[in-house]
């Protein structure tokens, strides 16, 4: 009973801040760990694997770093908002900056390809 609370928390925080719904369940997957910090960082993991998996940013690059909209990295800093740490985003010649356009269109159809095995 209190998974549904949290996803229905997730899911309105994603809503309050305009980011895809999709995501509220990659928070709710992060939420198990131990430390904010390692929260925040499986969450950014499970954003790049699925835009991978999407090829968003992926034209001539086998992986690119990607550098997330200010409404997700705000999205992450509230929901796990211990020792925030906030580093400048990289540039290089493998940096692809991602707009919200390209996380609406990654597809939430393909949830349940991500089982918690994949996400560790």
């Amino acid at each position: 009973m209190a998974d549904n609370k949290k996803m229905d928390f997730y899911f309105a925080l994603c809503s309050s801040y305009s980011v895809p719904l999709w995501v509220a369940a990659l928070l709710h997957t992060a939420s198990r760990l131990q430390s904010d910090a390692a929260r925040r960082r499986k969450v950014y993991r499970l954003i790049q694997r699925r835009l991978l998996h999407h090829g968003v940013g992926c034209g001539k690059l086998k992986k690119p770093t990607y550098v997330y909209p200010g409404e997700v990295k705000q999205l992450i800093r509230a929901v796990f908002p211990e020792e925030i740490c906030d580093y400048h985003d990289p540039e290089h010649q493998n940096v692809v900056t991602v707009t919200m356009e390209d996380m609406n269109s990654v597809s939430a159809l393909d949830q349940s390809r991500w089982t918690d095995q994949e996400q560790i």
